[in-house]
């Protein structure tokens, strides 16, 4: 499967003791949020050069993940340690058709990613090409029609409609005082 095929859950830097577990890092940073679960197979690519993970990615079985203070995960087939630190770091990844349906309030950004931006008057100027979470809140990367960016915060000030069936956003464009 290719990585731009998939959607980015987690990261992982550090080991967690000496039985071949792993300290998981979280995109959404919300544990009781995360579709991970036992048994789960997810695809698992480099973060550097330093990991033995194949650069084409490498399908692996999630043995057992437990979310507390740490998110902690066992890896079906990693022996110990050692094992793990040959594989870190690394990036955990899902195919978008694994994910559970959303409630009906309730969206993946994921989704939102390359929908057409239009103005309050349903004029497009522009796609989202990606999105970022600051800690605080969640950022929209806005490719403007002109090639400019604009990063925004992902509140209603700025994205006051999502039309999921239509496939738009509606941005209201900050107004630049200087």
């Amino acid at each position: 499967m290719k990585k731009e095929d998939l959607v980015k859950l987690a990261f992982v830097a550090h080991p967690h003791g000496i039985k071949g577990e792993a300290e998981i890092r979280l995109i959404n940073d919300n544990p009781e949020e995360s579709i991970l679960d036992d048994e789960m197979k997810v695809w698992l690519f480099p973060s550097s050069p330093k990991s033995k993970i194949k650069t084409t990615g490498e399908e692996w079985t999630i043995a057992k993940i437990r979310f507390g203070n740490k998110v902690i995960c066992q890896f079906e087939g990693i022996k110990d340690r050692t094992h793990l630190e040959s594989l870190i770091p690394f990036e955990i990844y899902l195919d978008r058709e694994s994910f559970p349906e959303p409630e009906d309030d309730e969206i993946y950004l994921v989704d939102l990613v390359d929908m057409d931006v239009v103005n309050q008057e349903g004029v497009k100027v522009g796609k989202l090409e990606s999105f970022s979470d600051n800690g605080m809140q969640y950022l929209f990367d806005v490719r403007m029609d002109t090639g400019e960016v604009v990063t925004l915060p992902y509140v209603d000030a700025f994205f006051p409609e999502i039309d999921m069936e239509e496939k738009k956003i509606t941005m209201i464009m900050p107004e630049y005082t200087e």
